[in-house]
């Protein structure tokens, strides 16, 4: 099996980019255009995605404005939309005016991670109860394991919303910041009824 070009050294420069380009090309048989019609250097890119080989052109629209009240951007904006679905701006025009007709949006950062919602189902809720408290106690070697798979990234809390027999949980991994306390460990204490 041919593997896609890559540099131990440089990845993200015009010339792997153009050596992956070519590497495609001669597997589909077919000479690719316009993906190499970029305004941006490819050394912005790693982090963000891999095997960079140019870029898809997908139609842009503006809606707006829409009125901000956030603490560090106030004001009206213009919103860009990259969207293939008929309709969608224009819906998203109406919204905007009537959010604007009713003094705006106000936000407030409350926290900065990506935060995803996969769950678990058990047969009963002491099943779902044990599994938490074994992620609890396993959440060193469960960080260590997570971070085998990636070079930027960094597990730093699993969050969990129990309910009955269901485990939703989602995990924070934004790099470059402290290991954050774990739901379990800054839960409030909750009189026991009983």
């Amino acid at each position: 099996m041919d593997k896609i070009p890559r540099s131990d050294t440089d990845d993200y420069c015009n010339e792997m980019v153009q050596e992956r380009k070519a590497f495609i090309e001669g597997k589909a048989g077919k000479k690719i255009e316009h993906i190499d019609n970029y305004s941006f250097d490819p050394a912005i890119l790693p982090g963000n995605v891999e095997n960079f080989t140019g870029v898809a052109q997908v139609p842009l629209g503006f809606a707006g404005p829409l009125l901000v009240n956030g603490e560090h951007a106030k004001g009206e904006f213009y919103v860009p939309l990259a969207t293939t679905e008929g309709t969608l701006v224009a819906s998203y025009n109406r919204g905007m005016k009537l959010t604007r007709e009713s003094g705006g949006i106000t936000t407030t950062i409350l926290g900065d991670s990506m935060q995803r919602s996969p769950v678990f189902i058990f047969q009963n809720a002491r099943e779902a109860r044990d599994f938490s408290l074994w992620l609890k106690d396993n959440l060193d070697e469960i960080e260590k394991q997570a971070e085998t798979t990636t070079k930027s990234g960094k597990l730093i809390e699993i969050e969990q919303y129990p309910a009955g027999k269901f485990l939703f949980y989602a995990s924070t991994t934004p790099p470059a910041m402290p290991r954050a306390r774990t739901w379990w460990e800054r839960r409030p204490s909750l009189p026991v009824n009983g």
